[in-house]
């Protein structure tokens, strides 16, 4: 049987994942920072090994999850990096501490991680690695700011590696959604304006469980980036085209009234 890692796996889009591979028969490692959701996952789903807890955007924790990792006797055959969270407005307004903890969950985590199983699969010959970024990482987002630049890296960072990858036999695919109905949306505010016709409404969302299964399909077909329904793609063609002041303008008049 198959194990599939999974962080960020107790809600949105990493639960998708997680209730799709367990369908598959993969045994599932599944990460998230509330135990006691952990916990009810591992009653929930079949073939649930292991559940690791941990807060990501924290070095320590971090170290501490690789170490378990290092401890699974068994093959680790994809390995699905979800973990993620946004800052939404004004930079300037944000919290250094918050901005920090991002970026480290967003990028630095991220990294590790696919360091850590980039190895692991190349010394076991095989293995998938999916990363989690946004159509946010193809262009810069004004309150949105930081966010998008830290997912333009895993964007940038992850089809790089997946060319040196490639010819050790371990495959490696982008995954850029757009919005989502998850977690992301859940800051001041946003509940409130879900019903409404602006860029954080209920009807622009895509659903987790479209997501998993687009992105699954790309993987294991081996394609580099994966950017799920007709709406995103064209919306990340637009923006390579359009030039780069009007985008820019557009969405900071969007965001800024969102």
């Amino acid at each position: 049987m198959k194990t599939a890692f999974i962080s960020g796996a107790t809600s949105g889009i990493g639960l998708a994942f997680a209730k799709q591979l367990s369908a598959q028969g993969y045994s599932l490692i599944l990460h998230g920072r509330n135990e006691a959701v952990l916990a009810t996952l591992k009653e929930d789903l079949p073939n649930v090994v292991l559940t690791l807890q941990a807060d990501l955007s924290y070095p320590e924790e971090l170290r501490g999850l690789i170490q378990q990792l290092c401890d699974y006797p068994a093959n680790i055959d994809v390995a699905i990096n979800n973990a993620g969270f946004g800052l939404y407005g004004e930079h300037l307004s944000l919290n250094d501490a918050d901005i920090e903890a991002m970026l480290h969950l967003n990028v630095t985590a991220m990294t590790n991680l696919t360091q850590y199983f980039a190895g692991r699969m190349v010394r076991q010959e095989s293995g998938h690695i999916l990363n989690v970024a946004s159509t946010a990482a193809y262009q810069p987002q004004p309150f949105l700011a930081a966010y998008a630049a830290s997912k333009a890296y895993v964007a940038s960072f992850s089809e790089a590696l997946a060319m040196e990858l490639k010819p050790k036999n371990v495959q490696v695919t982008c995954l850029s959604p757009g919005r989502t109905d998850t977690r992301f949306f859940n800051f001041e505010g946003s509940e409130d304006k879900a019903s409404e016709a602006g860029v954080f409404s209920k009807k622009f969302r895509a659903s987790p469980d479209g997501v998993a299964t687009l992105a699954l399909k790309a993987l294991f077909a081996g394609k580099v980036r994966e950017i799920p329904f007709l709406g995103n793609k064209i919306y990340v063609f637009l923006n390579r085209i359009l030039p780069r002041n009007k985008v820019l303008n557009m969405y900071y008049q969007a965001m800024r009234n969102a």
